[in-house]
């Protein structure tokens, strides 16, 4: 597996990166008013990376709002996907391989920063007994405003409704990924509850997923396997999980965080401390021949660690470690700029 951290563009993050020893970065772009990702700006950051030693391997996310139309069934919702499709287009032309993008239409949540955890570190939190007494501010968890989030609805949708939409986009985008060699990485929905403020969230499940990829059988349609969601719902086995999609080859992309608790509510705690067996996890992978990225994802916040620099550090030590033990030394390499 190639152990990965988001990147931005500043010469520190990208240092920082490179001096925990990682060769691999996952990135976005921001919003362009076109709603495509143009082959020169996509070209621009890859060689930015690329000047540092790090090898761009997967666009996470999709801004909400390139696909907010197809999301919620709006007129528009066509020429949202044929800019989806020309950006997956120029993604192959300059070589990155996997797009992220999530149907979670009134974003993630979170209730709280609980500072309970060892030693007073902060935990994230998702309690739905208090999310439901101030739903929307619980749509705001990180403080970074409402273009983080596709939508405050104004009515309820179904699971039948929000299918629909994302099926109609399957069915449109997957045939032109596959045709160009880009994969497709589903996120199920955080937290995984089956609806939010009336609307149906349809990646809550393990049936859930599995009905994604049967949708539209191909090697480009999968999942975005993010480790600390899937052990969150209810009655999941994380370890069971990966062996299941894994041994399918839809594991496109994965996130690495272990929490503690499955809806209807949970901490994200450090990863030796979590539900899930993380070495079994690893292990998982490795059995199923899981060669992609894997990003370090959410973590604990730490004194005096403002960017969590600290708390990163620690989580891509853990899992370097684990991947060692079990693999020996680390052998993944960034391939030539093309």
């Amino acid at each position: 597996m190639k152990i990965a951290l988001q990147a931005g563009e500043s010469e520190d993050s990208v240092k920082f990166i490179r001096q925990l020893g990682l060769q691999h970065v996952v990135s976005g772009l921001g919003a362009p008013a076109s709603g495509i990702f143009d082959v020169e700006s996509l070209e621009s950051r890859r060689d930015f990376y690329a000047s540092h030693g790090l090898c761009w391997d997967v666009i996470e996310n999709l801004p909400p709002q390139h696909y907010v139309d197809i999301m919620f069934g709006r007129p528009g919702r066509d020429r949202q996907i044929d800019n989806i499709c020309r950006t997956v287009e120029n993604m192959a032309r300059v070589g990155i391989g996997v797009l992220q993008y999530g149907w979670m239409l009134v974003g993630g949540i979170r209730t709280e920063y609980s500072p309970t955890g060892r030693g007073g570190a902060r935990y994230p939190r998702f309690d739905m007994a208090v999310a439901q007494r101030a739903p929307a501010a619980a749509l705001d968890w990180l403080g970074l405003g409402r273009q983080h989030y596709p939508h405050i609805p104004d009515g309820e949708l179904s699971a039948e409704q929000v299918w629909e939409g994302l099926l109609y986009f399957l069915e449109h985008i997957v045939p032109v990924a596959e045709g160009v060699g880009v994969k497709l990485a589903a996120h199920p929905d955080d937290p995984p509850i089956p609806s939010y403020m009336g609307v149906a969230r349809v990646q809550a499940s393990w049936d859930d997923m599995q009905r994604l990829i049967d949708a539209v059988p191909s090697p480009s349609n999968g999942l975005g396997f993010c480790m600390g969601t899937i052990a969150t719902m209810a009655g999941v086995d994380t370890v069971d999980a990966i062996r299941h999609f894994g041994g399918q080859d839809k594991i496109h992309f994965a996130h690495f965080r272990n929490p503690r608790g499955q809806v209807p509510s949970f901490d994200e705690v450090f990863p030796d401390e979590g539900d899930v067996d993380m070495v079994a996890a690893v292990e998982a992978f490795d059995e199923v021949g899981f060669d992609g990225v894997i990003r370090i994802d959410h973590c604990p916040g730490v004194i005096g660690d403002n960017r969590g620099e600290r708390s990163f550090a620690y989580q891509v030590g853990y899992l370097k470690g684990v991947v060692q033990a079990l693999q020996g030394a680390d052998p993944e390499r960034c391939p030539e700029t093309p």
